[in-house]
């Protein structure tokens, strides 16, 4: 294997590993809050948006809580105070980094949108139709995301390996 081909290997298994966690938790609060809204009130606007943010609480748990154990262990040497401040800093800017783009583009346009349409075209597959819609969106956000991701390692960098303990 060429060293163009390993390189792309080793960074699909780095994404592959980093998002993991929070598309398990994320795809089943997405599922879980669109059938329950639809089934509460027959809408599939309603369903469209609740299965959007019930995405939004369980992939967003799991990735931020990975960044929040990250931070802590990282500036566990200095006053509490200060150490959940900078905690609670870094864990936003990556967030902000990584995500900010990639959810205004996901949430506000592409995943109701995907959510509303193709159960509406699909409507005698309504599992079928949820998890098109689903994977369809999550091409647009992952674009989005691993380009933050990407532009955040380059710029910011890996500031949790870091030996100072300054900031």
């Amino acid at each position: 294997m060429n060293t163009t081909r390993r390189r792309a290997w080793r960074k699909l298994r780095e994404w592959f590993i980093r998002y993991l966690p929070a598309e398990i938790a994320g795809t089943i609060t997405a599922i879980a809050s669109f059938w329950l809204a639809y089934k509460l009130t027959d809408s599939l606007v309603v369903a469209a948006i609740a299965g959007t943010a019930g995405e939004n609480v369980g992939y967003y748990g799991v990735a931020a809580s990975n960044e929040i154990v990250k931070y802590w262990r990282k500036h566990a040497h200095h006053p509490r105070l200060r150490r959940s401040w900078l905690t609670g800093v870094r864990t936003l800017r990556n967030m902000l980094v990584e995500f900010g783009p990639a959810e205004a583009v996901d949430s506000l346009a592409v995943r109701p949108g995907l959510f509303y349409l193709l159960p509406t075209i699909f409507s005698g597959n309504m599992g079928l139709a949820l998890i098109a819609a689903k994977l369809l969106a999550d091409v647009v956000f992952y674009s989005f995301a691993i380009t933050g991701y990407e532009l955040r390692k380059r710029y910011i960098g890996d500031d949790t390996t870091s030996k100072t303990h300054s900031s």
